[in-house]
């Protein structure tokens, strides 16, 4: 693991704007399409898009069974579980308040990592970056979002655990050998499909929903297959192969924000005042939870 450089910085940015944009995206498709079809059709169309892209830069996939071992216990935790788990909670919780229990993943995240990893430590400067992105988080989407807390408790749980499940996967990533962040990507595409399209099968008849559902609700699964799954989990598994879990985190602070300002931007929503204000808190966080201190060194 290495220190984040100003390239890191733009892609955890980047990779907050794109997730941002899910939660609208899901909230369309979820009008008409149940959860798991919703987890799978997005699964399988970024399946197929990164296998294409993989196979035209001459790779392929892995044929080692411990590979693959790793592999489907990571689909689970990074996609298939936490897809269901959103897709189902968004319909009985806010926007708003889904991006709240999400960016609990950045404590869960650190809190794993120091037991889990040898690189990736927690400390005291992470402690209270987290705290202050955390409350960050707040400011940007205001306190009247925990007003709902305590309604749909079951949802809410579900979220924290999906969150749960975002930094497990992070823990596993950083455990594969494979060099290739393409092949890893397509690996656990096609692992979290194959996992997750029989429960759609099986219990909500995809061809029917997908059938009466509307042309934007389609238009969204597909933008969600394409972007925030594909060229999202290509961004996030290099984060955390590269620079670590806990900073690839972070982007759950960043994600509210985003989250706030598509809304303002494409469905007219309030921009409220404190919005940068909040951003500038999750900001400062990152940064101080980069700070380390200096060993000195005693005189001889």
């Amino acid at each position: 693991m290495r220190a984040p450089t100003l390239w890191d910085f733009i892609l955890l940015t980047s990779l907050a704007a794109i997730w941002g944009s899910a939660f609208l995206a899901i909230k369309i498709t979820v009008e008409d399409i149940p959860p798991a079809t919703i987890a799978a059709g997005r699964l399988l169309i970024a399946s197929i898009v990164i296998y294409i892209y993989m196979r035209s830069r001459s790779l392929t996939l892995p044929r080692d069974k411990k590979f693959w071992n790793q592999i489907i216990l990571i689909s689970f935790f990074s996609m298939a579980a936490p897809f269901t788990m959103i897709s189902w909670a968004e319909q009985f919780i806010s926007s708003g308040l889904t991006a709240i229990l999400m960016a609990t993943g950045p404590l869960i995240a650190l809190i794993l990592s120091h037991f889990f990893s040898i690189d990736d430590r927690f400390t005291l400067f992470k402690f209270l970056g987290v705290l202050v992105g955390f409350s960050g988080v707040v400011v940007v989407l205001g306190l009247e979002t925990f007003s709902s807390i305590g309604d749909n408790f079951y949802a809410q749980i579900i979220t924290m655990f999906a969150a749960m499940c975002y930094a497990c996967s992070g823990i596993l990533v950083r455990r594969v050998k494979e060099k290739s962040n393409t092949v890893i990507t397509a690996s656990i595409l096609i692992s979290a499909t194959v996992l997750i399209l029989p429960v759609s099968l099986i219990f909500e008849t995809p061809w029917v929903a997908i059938a009466a559902s509307e042309t934007n609700a389609i238009l969204a699964l597909v933008y969600l297959g394409l972007i925030p799954t594909a060229i999202a989990f290509i961004l996030r598994f290099y984060l955390i192969r590269e620079v670590g879990v806990t900073f690839a985190s972070y982007v759950g602070y960043l994600v509210p924000f985003f989250g706030v300002l598509w809304g303002a931007l494409f469905l007219s929503e309030r921009l409220p005042p404190a919005t940068m204000i909040g951003l500038l808190l999750i900001l400062f966080g990152i940064a101080v939870s980069r700070v380390k201190l200096k060993k000195s060194i005693p005189n001889s």
